[in-house]
C-alpha cells in the first residue's frame, strides 16, 4: 500500500494562493537566507526598502492521520537588516496538531542568528531498534514532542563559515497504541551543546546544479541537561557531504554522503533514524533506529518542459548500534514542479521502493 508520512502531510499539497509581494520585492528568489555563506546582504542592499509575504493554505490526506488542514505564512524584509520568518500551524481531523516557528535574523553581513520552535502531538511511528524491522510490527508513541534549536553562525573567510548551537529536545509522553512491540522509554527533556562548520560554493540553495556542500557537526550532551532515565554524557559527530555537476544543460547529477556517529547511550530523541522523505525514502520514517549510520544516495535530475523535471535515484544506507554489515537499499523517481514567481523553488512528488515498504511523498524542496 502506498502510503504518505507524517512529515509530507504537513506540508502536502500546499496550494499557495496569495503571493502578498511587493514589486520587485524578490521574494521567493534562491533564498540564500538559508544559507550561512552566500553573500545575500549585499544583494538586499541593493534592492532597497521592502518586504515580503506570502500565505498558503495546507491541506492533505494522509492514511494513517487522516485529513491535515492548516495554514503557513512567509516573510522576508529585504533590507538592512534583513530577516526571514516561517510560522505554520496544521490539524489533523483527530485533533492532533504541529505548530512550527522559523526565524533569522541577520545582525551584520556576516553574522546571522537562527531561532527554531516546533511543537505537535501527533502519534509518531516505532518499528524498534537497528536494522532488524519489520513492517508488520508497528506501534505507535503518544506524547507531545517539542523542539528548540538557537544557531549564532559567523563568517570566517570565504565559503567557509561556523558557529555554536543550543539543540532542546522533549517529549512528555502518553498512551501508546499497539501491542506488537515493548515500547522504548522515550519520555525526555534535554539540550545538547555544540559547533557546526560549513562549506558551500552552490550556485543554488534550492535548485543546485554545481558546486559542493559540506557541513560537520559536534554536539556534546552531559547528563545534567537530560531527564531520560539511565543517560550518561554523550557526544556525536555527523559529516553531511553533497555534490552536484551538470554535464549538459538541463540535467543535474548530484550526491551525497551521510555519515553519523554516537558515543554514549544517546538518549531516544537524538539517537539516529533511516526511512522518510529524506533518506531511504523507499522505508516509512523511523523505520530504522541506532546511534550510528551511513546513508549515500545518487540523484539524476532532468529539465522536461516548461516549469516541470524528473529525478530517478537510488539510495543505500543502514544504522546500527553495532557494526555495519548489511544496508539496505531503495530506489525510485519523481516529478518536480518549480514554484512562482520566480520559480526556483521546487515543490517534488517520489514514488519510491524498498524490499518490503513503498511510499510516495509531496513535499517541498529536494531531498538533499
Amino acid at each position: 500500500m502506498l502510503r504518505i508520512t507524517r512529515t509530507s502531510a504537513f506540508i502536502a499539497i500546499l496550494l499557495v494562493t496569495l503571493m502578498l509581494i511587493s514589486p520587485g520585492s524578490g521574494f521567493g528568489s534562491d533564498p540564500t537566507v538559508m544559507e550561512p555563506d552566500l553573500d545575500i546582504y549585499g544583494e538586499i542592499s541593493r534592492i532597497g526598502s521592502s518586504t515580503g509575504v506570502s500565505v498558503a493554505p495546507i491541506l492533505a490526506y494522509e492514511p494513517t492521520f487522516g485529513t491535515i488542514y492548516g495554514g503557513a505564512v512567509f516573510m522576508e524584509k529585504l533590507f538592512a537588516p534583513h530577516l526571514y520568518l516561517v510560522s505554520r500551524l496544521a490539524f489533523s481531523t483527530e485533533g492532533e496538531y504541529s505548530a512550527l516557528f522559523n526565524f533569522k535574523k541577520w545582525v551584520d553581513p556576516e553574522t546571522y542568528f537562527h531561532l527554531e520552535v516546533e511543537l505537535d502531538d501527533f502519534d509518531r511511528p516505532y518499528y524498534g531498534e537497528g536494522m532488524d524491522t519489520s513492517p508488520d510490527e508497528e506501534i505507535f508513541l503518544g506524547g507531545t514532542v517539542s523542539r528548540f534549536f538557537y544557531f549564532l553562525k559567523f563568517k570566517e573567510n570565504g565559503k567557509l563559515s561556523l558557529g555554536p548551537f543550543f539543540d532542546y529536545r522533549g517529549v512528555r509522553p502518553k498512551e501508546v497504541e499497539g501491542t506488537d512491540l515493548a515500547p522504548p522509554e522515550y519520555g525526555e527533556a534535554t539540550l545538547g551543546l555544540g559547533m557546526r562548520f560549513f562549506y558551500d560554493n552552490r550556485d543554488s540553495q534550492l535548485s543546485p546544479t554545481s558546486g559542493v556542500f559540506d557541513t560537520l557537526t559536534i554536539r556534546y550532551v552531559p547528563d545534567s541537561l537530560s531527564t531520560f532515565k539511565g543517560v550518561d554524557d554523550f557526544f556525536q559527530a555527523e559529516v553531511d557531504h553533497r555534490i552536484f555537476y551538470s554535464p549538459v544543460k538541463g540535467t543535474v547529477m548530484a550526491g551525497r554522503l551521510h555519515l553519523a556517529k554516537s558515543w554514549g547511550d544517546a538518549s531516544y530523541q537524538y539517537r539516529y533514524s533511516l526511512g522518510g522523505p529524506y533518506e531511504l525514502r523507499g522505508y516509512y520514517t523511523n523505520r530504522f533506529r541506532g546511534d550510528g549510520l551511513y546513508v549515500v544516495q545518487g540523484e539524476i535530475r532532468q529539465d522536461l518542459f516548461w516549469i516541470f523535471s524528473g529525478a530517478v535515484f537510488a539510495e543505500a544506507g543502514e544504522v546500527t548500534d553495532d557494526r555495519f554489515h548489511s544496508p539496505e537499499t531503495s530506489y525510485g523517481g519523481g516529478f518536480r514542479m518549480t514554484l512562482p514567481p520566480d520559480h526556483v523553488a521546487k515543490a517534488r512528488l517520489d514514488f519510491a521502493w524498498a524490499e518490503d515498504q513503498h511510499s510516495i511523498y509531496f513535499i517541498f524542496g529536494e531531498a538533499f
